[in-house]
């Protein structure tokens, strides 16, 4: 962190710089005097990291603001030009936030500035649709403004590559570099000569080739026979998940009303994440009152899909990889199986995947965790010419594609499967509980168990690092008492993966956990599959992380 006489230095020279901007004056002037919040807003910088930027909206250096996307978006404006592209061209997309079409607007008019073609589309747009407009378009970047699943205090700039993935090393950091070389004020190029609006046509053929890959999965009768809650959390997903279901032949679909239209507070659900139960309580109210046979959400820019139900009169939220095994299970039993086909999950999803693949004789492939290795996994196949090998991607943090239509997870699609289990499994007696109970039985429990600690300001990044190095060097031998059988390290040791900051034990009972910062947030997140439901091994790093919490 800076010296405080340095942040006071750049605090001045920021009120200083934005004179003719009364809203941030507004928001300058009410740091004034307090030291903290001072130091939360100019301490540091908000740096570009794994694919982009995400951080808590506000004045300074350390938050999301204007100033702060435009020395982004010239940053990237300078890589792209060292790359000596023919005729280079962005689109852009944003979310339901506060200020995220300000910031796309404002990327839009860098990018112009520099003589770089930018595409905009004229209302938001969920994630799965920029990342095909990419390609419909021959762009060479995509940007996407938003905070995915986070807080409405939040919100983020995420650059994806022309292959629709988000960038990957080195390309982050050469981004960086040319970004750090920028005054926030000074040397950004602003024009609208090269701005070009797109309307509805983009996403009306991303519909229609979804609707094109249904393959003939299920009947229309039983489609009709079942009742859908869907809800968009405010987002970006309610207009096309809804046309592409009712299209689809869903003709019983209700949209939880308060959650239906935008709204960047997101004052029914603070966190709008469909991984938590809590973003479907006004949901489960409405099921209450008129029934369902699931609840369907998607979060603010719609690359994460999630389901609910009551199952035995208990409200059930299916955890990502309970709706990944349904869902590699479900196509595997609607598909045509062809040998050669490969089935692609992150290293923190669920070992449950891997039985199955292996029961309908598909090709199992482990990425890093994120989507983006699989999108680059899926791009390495398509410039091959073996696109057809690609059966699913699926990732524990409720991330799906089932067609490599695009190269990064797809809630709106996935809603569509989802659908089409639900109405598959009525028809036979069944609700998706009791699919995955049929599963277990078959191939076994797995407890799963995730754990988000987060760690807020400087001090929590401090802390980050100190838990890391703590299962660097002190946890070797044993967890909760368990014998480490074996602990794969990958950024310090050599794997097949690019070097990451993540940890994997594999115990003497058969369980398995991983621990990795969050490459978007303030977090230490912690994947635990474990044989025992009741396990030690949760309480120890359960332990670790309160006693560095508490330091």
């Amino acid at each position: 962190m800076k010296s405080f006489d340095s942040i006071n230095t750049e605090y001045a020279r920021w009120l200083k710089e934005t004179q003719n901007d009364a809203s941030m004056q507004d928001e300058l002037r009410a740091l004034e005097g307090n030291r903290e919040a001072l130091a939360e807003a100019f301490g540091y910088e908000l740096c570009f990291g794994t694919s982009g930027i995400r951080g808590i909206m506000g004045p300074g250096p350390c938050c999301l603001n204007k100033y702060v996307v435009r020395r982004a978006t010239q940053g990237l404006a300078d890589y792209i030009h060292s790359q000596a592209l023919d005729a280079p061209s962005v689109v852009i997309s944003y979310d339901s936030r506060y200020h995220s079409k300000e910031f796309a607007e404002e990327t839009a008019k860098v990018l112009s500035g520099n003589d770089i073609k930018a595409w905009i589309f004229d209302s938001m747009t969920p994630v799965p649709i920029l990342t095909y407009a990419i390609g419909q378009l021959t762009c060479d970047y995509g940007i996407m403004i938003t905070a995915s699943h986070n807080t409405g205090i939040y919100n983020g700039y995420k650059v994806y590559n022309r292959d629709g993935y988000q960038v990957l090393s080195p390309e982050p950091e050469a981004i960086l570099d040319a970004i750090s070389k920028l005054d926030f004020f000074s040397g950004i190029k602003m024009s609208d000569n090269r701005i070009i609006r797109l309307n509805d046509d983009i996403p009306q053929r991303f519909i229609k080739e979804v609707l094109e890959l249904q393959e003939g999965w299920i009947s229309s009768d039983i489609k009709n026979d079942i009742k859908i809650i869907y809800t968009p959390l405010n987002g970006t997903g309610n207009k096309y998940v809804r046309q592409l279901l009712s299209e689809s032949g869903f003709n019983n679909v209700t949209v939880v009303h308060s959650q239906e239209n935008p709204d960047g507070s997101f004052a029914t659900c603070k966190t709008p994440n469909p991984e938590k139960i809590a973003a479907y309580n006004e949901a489960f109210r409405l099921m209450d009152a008129e029934g369902g046979d699931v609840i369907i959400a998607t979060d603010p820019d719609s690359d994460r899909v999630g389901a609910a139900l009551i199952h035995s009169g208990t409200k059930v939220n299916l955890s990502g990889n309970q709706l990944g095994v349904l869902i590699l299970d479900f196509l595997c039993h609607v598909r045509t199986l062809k040998e050669g086909k490969s089935v692609y999950r992150s290293v923190a999803t669920t070992p449950m995947i891997d039985l199955l693949a292996k029961e309908y004789g598909l090709n199992l492939k482990t990425t890093l965790t994120g989507f983006k290795y699989i999108g680059e996994a899926i791009s390495k196949m398509m410039h091959k010419g073996e696109s057809s090998n690609f059966f699913c991607g699926i990732e524990e943090s409720n991330g799906y594609l089932f067609s490599p239509f695009i190269r990064d997870k797809d809630g709106i699609s996935s809603a569509l499967i989802i659908a089409s289990m639900v109405a598959l499994y009525k028809s036979q007696g069944m609700d998706l509980i009791d699919r995955l109970e049929a599963l277990a039985e078959k191939y076994g429990e797995c407890y799963e168990r995730p754990r988000n600690y987060t760690f807020d300001g400087i001090a929590g990044k401090e802390a980050m690092e100190k838990i890391m190095t703590y299962f660097r060097e002190e946890a070797v031998d044993t967890i909760g008492n368990i014998k480490i059988e074996k602990r794969i390290d990958y950024l310090t040791e050599e794997t097949d993966f690019p070097k990451t900051d993540m940890i994997e034990y594999h115990l003497e009972d058969g369980s398995r956990a991983i621990v990795r910062p969050s490459g978007t947030e303030s977090k230490i997140k912690v994947y635990a599959y474990l044989t025992a439901n009741n396990s030690p091994i949760i309480d120890e790093i359960n332990s670790i992380m309160n006693q560095f919490k508490l330091s």
